[in-house]
Order: C-alpha cells, then structure tokens, then sequence
C-alpha cells in the first residue's frame, strides 16, 4: 500500500512542476491568465486551477494552452526544460 502512496505523490508533484512550467512561460510571453484563458475558451477561475495544480487538465486543454500562448505542446510539456521561450 505505501508504494500505491508513493506513486501518487510523485505523479501529484509532477502536476505541480507542470503548472509552474505553464506559468512560467505564459509569463515569459507577457500574457496574463484571462488572455489565455480567453483564447482557450475557458474561464479565468478555470484556467487559474491549471496553473495552481494542472488539475483536471485534459490533453485537448493542453494543446489549446499552448496554441493560446503559441509554443507546442512538447515544449509546454517538457518539464525538464528550463527554458521557457520557445
């Protein structure tokens, strides 16, 4: 049971560096979250959940973030990555 524990703190951390890594380069592209949120046509609250937790965060949403800020969807997801300017 302690490995099942383990498992989902390390996938829960992982969804954290992705929200970071997708407000880091919204910022990077001097946008603010209603913008994105707006040419994802979803709402700012919404949005800002993303980049709280990436919760909920579908690979359709995915791609509409980074057509939104206009970086592939690889980079936006390249958590290894320290660059945020595509």
């Amino acid at each position: 049971m302690h490995h099942k524990k383990d498992k989902l703190q390390k996938f829960k951390n992982l969804k954290m560096i992705l929200a970071n890594r997708i407000r880091k380069i919204r910022e990077t592209y001097n946008l603010t979250q209603s913008e994105v949120a707006y040419r994802c046509k979803i709402t700012p609250s919404a949005y800002g959940q993303i980049e709280r937790k990436a919760s909920k965060c579908s690979v359709e949403t995915l791609t509409k973030i980074a057509d939104a800020i206009g970086v592939s969807l690889p980079f936006l997801l390249d958590i290894h990555n320290d660059n945020y300017f595509q």
